[in-house]
């Protein structure tokens, strides 16, 4: 398992788990929100043009060099984009 720390005591972690990499978002060492994804798509959306990914309780925002997570439709945190991406491939 990979993790950042973010700010106002979040943790940004990536599990990869046999098929897909599982993305979870901690509160005070408490899992709040979690999300499940092929590394693939996770890899074609640092590359592509797409600005978000995924709906629902937890989503990312690209914007410029930084992804942008956003739980339960607040922004919570912010990733360099070369941190995300340099995460992904040693998850690979």
């Amino acid at each position: 398992m990979e993790t950042i720390s973010l700010q106002n005591d979040l943790k940004f972690s990536l599990e990869k788990l046999p098929h897909t990499i599982r993305l979870i978002i901690s509160k005070d060492d408490e899992e709040w929100v979690c999300r499940k994804e092929k590394l693939k798509k996770l890899f074609e959306f640092t590359e592509t043009q797409d600005e978000y990914l995924f709906k629902g309780r937890l989503q990312l925002f690209k914007s410029e060099d930084k992804v942008n997570i956003k739980v339960k439709n607040e922004f919570v945190a912010t990733v360099l984009k070369d941190d995300f991406i340099r995460i992904l491939n040693r998850l690979k």
